[in-house]
């Protein structure tokens, strides 16, 4: 699970560079966009890094639980927080470009990944597997 979590934490990653390139290519006259547009954007690509962010994190630290109850939120998060990954360079381009607002697609996945995060801290806690 680790693994998983660290390849897709580098994917997102190179989705982040891509769409601020994107952003920077083809918007480069930021001056003549609406200051609500360019905010839009910024907070849809930045959403993009946090979430490859909480995937490094977890690729790094995470330890897989022993009791089927903890892995299975553990495994439940894992699985809502690619999912909401996924959503997110979505909702980059469907909101900011295809309909300049806001729509359920990010705000679906932020919440999905407080969710999975939830679910990761819920059955994370218990004693370690390995000494300290």
């Amino acid at each position: 699970m680790k693994r998983i979590h660290l390849i897709v934490g580098l994917l997102v990653i190179v989705a982040f560079v891509i769409t601020g390139q994107f952003m920077m290519r083809d918007f480069p006259d930021k001056d003549a966009m609406s200051q609500e547009l360019r905010v839009f954007m910024r907070s849809r690509h930045i959403y993009i890094l946090f979430s490859a962010l909480i995937h490094l994190i977890l690729g790094v630290y995470l330890q897989i639980r022993p009791q089927l109850w903890r892995r299975t939120l553990q495994y439940a998060g894992s699985a809502i927080l690619v999912a909401c990954s996924v959503l997110l360079v979505k909702a980059f381009f469907s909101e900011t470009y295809a309909s300049q607002h806001a729509s359920a697609v990010s705000f679906s996945a932020v919440i999905g990944s407080l969710i999975g995060v939830g679910f990761h801290l819920i059955g994370g806690f218990g004693e370690s597997q390995r000494p300290s």
